[in-house]
């Protein structure tokens, strides 16, 4: 329960407004794609969203490590 509370609160402190609305946008971009016939902008936007997600991803552990930011 204790790990629980812990990654609520990092997450909680990590997750920006902003990159919630970059993920709803990505969502709904991914979903409007034609993957058939993506074009260069496609692509490019493609590999932003992945680097943004590696990206948060390193973030949250992080700071869930303790290593940066408020110790929790």
């Amino acid at each position: 329960m204790v790990e629980v509370d812990r990654l609520r609160r990092v997450l909680k402190e990590i997750l920006r407004p902003f990159d919630c609305l970059i993920l709803v946008a990505a969502i709904f971009l991914f979903t409007s794609f034609d993957y058939d016939n993506l074009t260069t902008v496609d692509t490019i936007y493609i590999v932003t969203f992945a680097l943004w997600f590696a990206l948060l991803v390193f973030r949250i552990m992080i700071m869930y490590n303790g290593r940066g930011g408020k110790t929790l």
